[in-house]
């Protein structure tokens, strides 16, 4: 497996956090199409699920790869992983992750990281695509625990999917059970706080918020049940209880950039500008290179009236990503804006 490399620091999974990565990455809910669509949705599953597999003499290299080989899946690894960073290169992502899992079809790593980029591409995907992207996200995320089962992040985000997506899609609860099962074999506390997600998506939050009480008492000094509580609120549109938690989150991870990111997404739906632009400048002072923060501290800017510093963060949002979607539109707000 390679060198692991993370969109955020310590974020875990696209799927976990209802999406969080939140201000760029959508939601498998959002995956409900209308209506008039779904049966063009099954005719993409029921095609994706046809597609056999290579058979053994096709896999050049799963096992005794050259060294070289690895090496440019890794390379591929890299790229793909560095477009992620921000959402909207969501495309050339895709292409890069693609070959690496190409090169190399054992590798976990690869697959989980293909899943969330195409996650992160739906948003960009037309119409005619968005029913095909979500049997690839299953199949990849399934490959990703078949080559790695011990890895707990991968066994999380098919919790998720199958929690979350419509059983069209190949959501099942009993499923998501299954996973979060096989987790708390690994670790009992994070079990259990994949149990309390599926209680959540299942509609049954008295359990769900007894499951995350109960972890915060098994581990008082861990930061994921008070993160997931917290975005567990921001989908009830519960923001005062949101906030809250990313504060006792911030405080058991104060070295964290995505706590500081959470506590400032909470701010900003509760229209806080000036504290939401805080938490995300101590986030970018932990992680630079969290890209899109700044392109929002930009966009938080412009909604204060603030021109110059909208200017100016858009400007070195510029700096940092000078191609894709982000950077077209911070272009035409730099020229947009009033010197």
């Amino acid at each position: 497996m390679p060198e692991r490399i993370k969109t955020r620091p310590d974020l875990p999974s696209l799927f976990k956090l209802k999406r969080t990565m939140s201000f760029y990455r959508p939601t498998l809910k959002r995956i409900l199409l209308p209506a008039a669509l779904l049966a063009f949705i099954s005719l993409a599953d029921a095609m994706a699920q046809g597609i056999p597999q290579r058979p053994p003499s096709q896999r050049r290299y799963q096992h005794g790869m050259s060294s070289n080989g690895a090496r440019v899946a890794d390379g591929y690894y890299r790229l793909g992983v560095e477009n992620l960073r921000d959402p909207s290169n969501s495309d050339r992502a895709v292409e890069h992750l693609e070959r690496a899992v190409d090169l190399d079809e054992t590798n976990a790593e690869y697959h989980y990281m293909l899943a969330e980029a195409y996650m992160a591409n739906y948003q960009f995907a037309g119409i005619v695509r968005m029913p095909f992207i979500a049997p690839k996200v299953k199949n990849h995320l399934e490959l990703a625990v078949k080559y790695s089962p011990q890895t707990i992040e991968y066994r999380e985000a098919l919790v998720q999917y199958y929690a979350m997506a419509p059983a069209i899609l190949g959501g099942s609860y009993q499923r998501a059970y299954d996973q979060a099962n096989e987790i708390a074999k690994l670790d009992p506390y994070l079990g259990l706080l994949a149990r309390a997600g599926i209680y959540a998506e299942e509609g049954e939050g008295e359990k769900a918020l007894a499951a995350y009480a109960k972890a915060m008492k098994m581990r008082p000094g861990a930061w994921q049940a008070y993160r997931r509580l917290g975005d567990h609120y921001l989908s009830l549109q519960e923001i005062d209880q949101a906030i809250e938690m990313f504060k006792q989150y911030v405080g058991v991870a104060p070295d964290h950039a995505e706590s500081h990111h959470f506590l400032g997404r909470a701010y900003q739906q509760k229209r806080m500008y000036e504290e939401a632009i805080a938490s995300f400048q101590r986030a970018l002072e932990k992680d630079p290179s969290i890209t899109p923060l700044v392109f929002r501290i930009a966009q938080l800017y412009e909604f204060q009236g603030n021109q110059r510093q909208a200017r100016e963060y858009y400007q070195r949002y510029l700096s940092m990503v000078p191609s894709g979607r982000a950077a077209d539109d911070a272009r035409f707000k730099i020229k947009a804006l009033p010197q």
